[in-house]
């Protein structure tokens, strides 16, 4: 009786084990994927432009090149003005280390065109960005853009994971 028991015992201690470790290994695996390079994504983006005096809309893609840096192509069109302006911007994004990783900043190119003649020029930007545990990630900005006429904007969107 008491090698049966003890060999049910031994049992469940290496069960025991076994299940605990196995548990570890996933948490592991999902606090790596959280906290490691994020998955490139598309989305899109609706803002206002305060020297425009205008709304504008548009897309973006967001190329992780490294654990906390970002390239982030987009465009923004400004719908319902004369010649139908847009700008192209080729932005590189930084997420410093945070205890939940929201905030970034970061800066680029501007290009901006509208009735046959455009205007390239720098911009700088901050923002905020939702938890990377959700199927999308809803985000929001402030935007200097430097050209002839600097600008300031604000915008905001949602980014899906390809």
């Amino acid at each position: 009786m008491r090698s049966v028991t003890l060999r049910v015992l031994v049992a469940l201690v290496a069960l025991s084990t076994v299940a605990s470790t196995a548990d570890a290994q996933r948490r592991a695996r999902r606090g790596q994927a959280l906290i490691g390079a994020p998955r490139p994504s598309v989305g899109f983006r609706i803002g206002y432009d305060f020297d425009a005096d205008h709304t504008f809309f548009g897309g973006q893609f967001n190329l992780p090149v490294g654990r906390r840096w970002t390239l982030v192509p987009s465009a923004e069109f400004y719908f319902g003005v004369t010649g139908t302006p847009y700008r192209l911007n080729a932005d590189l994004r930084y997420r410093p280390p945070t205890a939940f990783g929201l905030f970034y900043f970061g800066g680029g190119f501007a290009y901006f065109h509208a009735s046959g003649g455009g205007d390239a020029g720098a911009n700088a930007f901050a923002g905020w960005e939702g938890r990377r545990a959700m199927p999308f990630k809803p985000f929001l900005e402030a935007k200097l853009v430097f050209r002839d006429n600097t600008s300031f904007n604000v915008l905001g969107g949602l980014s899906f994971p390809l």
